[in-house]
């Protein structure tokens, strides 16, 4: 009997309840509320939820906008940081499929690892309860570090970390190590961009990537696809110590064919501007090898970059678009727990149109999807 229970579609997967017919049918409102607490919060309605949909206020505009609100406010909201982000930008199995080398790097350890992973869930809480812009994502100057990821990063960021105990706590119990530290781009950092998790997940055994690095901007950030790639492909030296030329040299003559070339030129120069970050996310002049680094490149209207903020800058400039419609979908698509299709371009577009108009707020996002009729409707 409790095999049968375990094994019941009913008991592994949140099934919703569909009307017969071709029509479009409200969803009830305990479907209402338990697709609004999966998409908020990744697990099951509160007390609190099931009476607004019991005695019908969550079935009204401002009763659904309460608990929307309700909800975003609680600390169930890391739930949907950890995991919208993390599978739209590619680092939620960071701490199962880690490719770098630990043992390669002075002080990498699991404590290391757990709290490199934690960072973004902590800074993308507070944007999104203080309803700060989604350009924040890549424009943020402040961060969340605890003890051991502040020794990690060191420079202004370490310094103001420890000078922070003599101020109250900014984030979380008292009792919690954890800080918002303002100002990181004294550092050379800003946004996603320079966290470890993201520099990291992007790196491979005992060197960086600037392949990796350039294609998760261009790609899942800004939403550019490209072709996979050819399959007698040459590989990069594993280790920056054993190769033979820096990982820039040698990645310069690795696109020399016109093949590799026609994609690598779309985001190379984004990963090596990156460069002055090492494999696992720390400030560096020297390769392992000793070589000096050179992250200053060119862009193809003849602008210079070379720091993570020249680049952010040159991407809101030129490509903010290309975020915002990236962004706009990962985010519908997350939402509804499906492929975004033709006929839900309208709501696209107004998405797109109320952030325009309301200085790209996060609560613009979620009031739009919660309300439209994607997520308030199914077809039979």
């Amino acid at each position: 009997v409790l095999i049968a229970i375990l094994m019941s579609p009913d008991y592994c997967y949140q099934i919703n309840d569909v009307q017969k017919g071709k029509g479009v049918h409200d969803i009830s409102p305990n479907q209402l509320a338990s697709r609004l607490s999966f998409f908020l919060w990744s697990t099951i309605p509160d007390a609190a939820l099931l009476t607004a949909a019991e005695d019908g206020t969550l079935t009204t505009k401002e009763g659904l906008a309460k608990q929307s609100k309700r909800l975003l406010m609680h600390p169930h909201v890391e739930n949907f940081t950890r995991e919208f982000f993390g599978q739209w930008l590619r680092y939620r199995d960071y701490l199962e499929n880690d490719s770098v080398n630990a043992e390669a790097f002075d002080g990498y350890s699991d404590e290391l690892r757990q709290a490199i992973f934690e960072e973004p869930v902590k800074l993308l809480t507070h944007l999104i309860q203080h309803d700060r812009p989604i350009t924040e994502l890549l424009t943020s100057d402040v961060t969340y570090v605890n003890d051991i990821l502040a020794t990690h990063y060191g420079g202004a960021i370490e310094k103001r970390y420890r000078e922070s105990f003599s101020k109250p706590v900014g984030y979380g119990d008292p009792l919690d190590k954890w800080r918002m530290i303002s100002g990181i781009a004294e550092d050379g950092r800003q946004g996603l961009m320079s966290m470890a998790i993201i520099l990291t997940k992007n790196s491979k055994g005992e060197r960086t990537s600037p392949v990796k690095r350039g294609f998760w901007i261009a790609h899942h950030l800004l939403g550019q696809h490209f072709p996979p790639p050819p399959a007698d492909v040459p590989e990069l030296p594993e280790t920056e110590k054993d190769a033979s030329d820096s990982i820039r040299t040698l990645l310069a003559e690795h696109t020399v064919n016109p093949k590799c070339a026609m994609c690598h030129k779309h985001f190379d120069h984004l990963g090596l501007v990156l460069e002055h970050f090492d494999p696992v996310g720390r400030l560096r002049t020297q390769d392992l090898a000793g070589r000096p680094i050179d992250n200053e490149v060119s862009t193809d209207s003849g602008e210079t970059i070379n720091s993570t903020s020249s680049m952010v800058n040159f991407i809101l400039a030129n490509r903010r678009d290309d975020f915002i419609e990236t962004f706009s979908r990962k985010f519908l698509g997350y939402a509804l727990g499906r492929s975004v299709i033709l006929s839900d371009e309208p709501l696209l577009d107004e998405m797109k149109l109320k952030l325009s108009e309301n200085d790209f707020r996060f609560s613009v996002l979620f009031e739009t999807v919660i309300q439209s009729p994607q997520f308030l409707k199914q077809r039979g």
